[in-house]
C-alpha cells in the first residue's frame, strides 16, 4: 500500500529529493509550492495521510499550512534550520507533531515518517507528541 503525503516545499531541487526518496519507500509525495496548492492537496483523492512542511519556506504562510493539515486530522512533520529555534517553537505551537533539523530530515526522511505514523497510530493524531529523540535543534 502506498502512503500519500502532501508536502509544502518551494525549493525545486529539494522537492525532487523528497519525491524520489519517498517513492523508494512506497510513499507518494505531492509537492505544493504555495499555501493554496497545499490546501488543494489536502483535499486530493486519494487523501494524504501525512503532511510535511518546510518551516524555512519564505513567502508562504507555513503556519497556516500546519493548521490546515491538523484541521484535517493529519500528522505533521516539519523541518527547518537547526539554528532557528523561534521557527521550531512556532511550528509546534501551530500544531506540528514533530520538528526536526534539515540534516535529520534529509538523512532519515522515511524513518521519521514511519515513526511519526506509528506514534499517531498508538496515541491518536490529537494526542501524539513530539519525540525528542529525533530533534537536533538543541
Amino acid at each position: 500500500m502506498t502512503t500519500s503525503i502532501i508536502a509544502l516545499e518551494k525549493d525545486l531541487f529539494f522537492s525532487v529529493k523528497i519525491r524520489d526518496t519517498l517513492r523508494h519507500h512506497a510513499m507518494e509525495a505531492t509537492i505544493a509550492r504555495t499555501l493554496a496548492a497545499f490546501e488543494q492537496g489536502l483535499n486530493a483523492t486519494p487523501a494524504p495521510t501525512l503532511a510535511i512542511v518546510d518551516i524555512a519556506t519564505i513567502g508562504v504562510d507555513w503556519e497556516a499550512a500546519i493548521r490546515a493539515a491538523r484541521a484535517r486530522q493529519l500528522p505533521v512533520l516539519a523541518f527547518g534550520s537547526h539554528m532557528d529555534l523561534e521557527a521550531r517553537t512556532r511550528a509546534l505551537k501551530a500544531g506540528a507533531h514533530k520538528v526536526v533539523a534539515n540534516s535529520k530530515f534529509s538523512t532519515d526522511m522515511p524513518g521519521l515518517i514511519n515513526r511519526l505514523r506509528d506514534t499517531v497510530t498508538k496515541q491518536g493524531v490529537s494526542n501524539a507528541v513530539e519525540d525528542e529523540e529525533d530533534s537536533e535543534f538543541d
